[in-house]
């Protein structure tokens, strides 16, 4: 896990915006690289974070991938600390925002889809897991 320093602070997985000519399954792999120093041989698609902000009417999607075995050695990429994390310690963590929401993508089995709804003055006002 990643404690973010600059945007989105906290603890979160490592991720990122998809670049130019890459797949999202690239996408994960590089962003994996980037911000931890480890290359992933096996990448598991674990669902959809459809997050809709009520006020500007934009959308956030978010592809969510488990990753299985890493070469390399673990070593912080700029965006903050990193560090493994046992998955019962992740919910006493200070996670970043909507992170908690986030958890049974990865962690429950049969959820393919988080659907939020969210703004900046009410924040979560709808979570609906698919």
């Amino acid at each position: 896990m990643i404690d973010r320093i600059k945007s989105w602070p906290g603890w979160t997985f490592p991720g990122g915006h998809l670049e130019y000519g890459e797949s999202m399954t690239q996408c994960a792999a590089r962003e994996l690289l980037e911000e931890t120093g480890l290359c992933v041989k096996t990448l598991r698609f674990k669902g959809v974070a459809n997050i809709f902000n009520t006020v500007t009417k934009e959308r956030h999607i978010i592809f969510n991938y488990v990753a299985e075995g890493f070469t390399g050695t673990l070593a912080a990429g700029g965006e903050g600390r990193v560090a493994w994390i046992d998955l019962d310690k992740i919910p006493g963590l200070p996670l970043a925002e909507g992170m908690e929401y986030r958890l049974p993508l990865f962690l429950a089995e049969g959820i393919q889809e988080l659907y939020i709804e969210w703004d900046e003055e009410n924040h979560y006002t709808k979570v609906e897991y698919h």
